[in-house]
């Protein structure tokens, strides 16, 4: 649980202070280091298992904590190759309960008001007022794209030596979008938490999470979006471990210590 270091002066040299307990885990093997390797005066730490030196204060701002295993959730198929890895996330068991509640509920009761007014004005021939309704009927057909997609939809995700390409069947939509994103260009990463609102002018929100990445140029791209805590935490987790990215912190990531 650490975040910060300070120093004390101490003779010739300032003395390294942690402040919280921490896990150090070496940067070259990955071997644990435990207390008696670290040199608390010079600040600096050596792994016992391949006598590699490194910085103390460098390796305590990559992980602050050690993160607990996230085991593989309901809703997630994973095949792990020699050259590549591939995970299928099903979106109807990776998708909390209350969100498609919620989803199921506006969904009806929008397009059960919208659909017999717009049979009798299209009947009637007022088409002005059709035209006025118009935005109604986008967001009644949006709510059953997005319902059916929670209901139907998996995420392909397959990491290989040139990057993570994921592809998202068999209903496109505006929220997930097919992509692949280059291996080199992509630097850490993380889940982050959003509100969803579920229906129309509700002001009821529920909490959502995305998985996204951080690229070479500090910009942050989101990759899936709309599934639930542990399956986005699972993905970065098994990603991050394949390419081989030291998992750091991200300032607008969520709490991971839980």
């Amino acid at each position: 649980m650490v975040s910060s270091k300070t120093e004390t002066a101490n003779s010739d040299h300032p003395t390294f202070e942690l402040t919280h307990p921490t896990l150090l885990d070496c940067p070259s093997c990955g071997t644990f280091v435990s207390a008696k390797d670290l040199d608390m005066v010079k600040g600096l730490g050596q792994c016992s298992q391949c006598a590699h030196t490194f910085d103390i204060s460098q390796e305590i701002k990559k992980d602050p904590l050690r993160r607990p295993e996230i085991i593989m959730p309901q809703g997630i198929e994973m095949l792990k190759l020699r050259r590549s890895l591939e995970l299928v996330v099903d979106w109807y068991h990776a998708t909390p309960k209350r969100g498609i509640i919620g989803l199921i509920s506006g969904s009806f009761f929008w397009n059960l008001l919208l659909i017999p007014m717009i049979i009798w004005m299209a009947l009637s021939g007022h088409f002005l007022m059709l035209l006025f309704f118009s935005g109604h009927v986008v967001t009644g057909a949006l709510l059953l794209l997005y319902l059916t997609a929670k209901l139907f939809n998996k995420t392909r995700i397959t990491v290989g030596s040139e990057g993570i390409r994921i592809e998202h069947h068999p209903i496109k939509t505006p929220w997930n979008r097919s992509q692949f994103i280059g291996k080199d260009s992509i630097q850490q990463l993380f889940v982050s938490r959003y509100r969803e609102r579920l229906q129309p002018k509700s002001k009821k929100t529920l909490e959502a999470y995305a998985l996204s990445a951080v690229l070479s140029n500090n910009k942050a791209i989101e990759l899936v979006r709309g599934l639930n805590k542990e399956t986005q935490l699972y993905l970065e987790q098994e990603i991050e471990r394949y390419l081989g990215i030291q998992d750091e912190v991200v300032p607008t990531e969520i709490d991971r210590t839980r």
